[in-house]
């Protein structure tokens, strides 16, 4: 997790009212997702509650794997940050539900 530091030192180095509008805004925003995912799934979703969870575990693991896998390009470190933290939760919430509706429906 030393890869994942300065993440870290970001959350850490906020005081006051900055963390708690981040920690509200990372709350909601998740919350939004959840609640945004199973519409779109309908059927297929787990819930808002556990997609929201789900949505939280991607954004986690594609902050490791975006520090710990993919070396820090000057020129584009926004773009891959972007991209990871979208694309982890997306990938990780389409593959459960694809192994919900296939798998253990049987």
């Amino acid at each position: 997790m030393t890869a994942m530091a300065p993440f870290f030192r970001m959350i850490n180095g906020l005081e006051g009212f900055e963390m708690v509008c981040f920690w509200l805004a990372a709350f909601v925003g998740f919350f939004l997702i959840g609640f945004l995912l199973d519409y779109l799934m309908g059927r297929q979703g787990f819930g808002p509650y556990v997609n929201s969870g789900l949505a939280i575990v991607g954004v986690f693991c594609g902050l490791y794997a975006r520090y710990n896998y993919f070396l820090p390009y000057v020129r584009y470190e926004p773009y891959l940050s972007f991209a990871l933290l979208f694309a982890a939760p997306v990938v990780l919430i389409v593959i459960l539900s694809f192994t919900r509706t296939r798998v253990f429906s049987r």
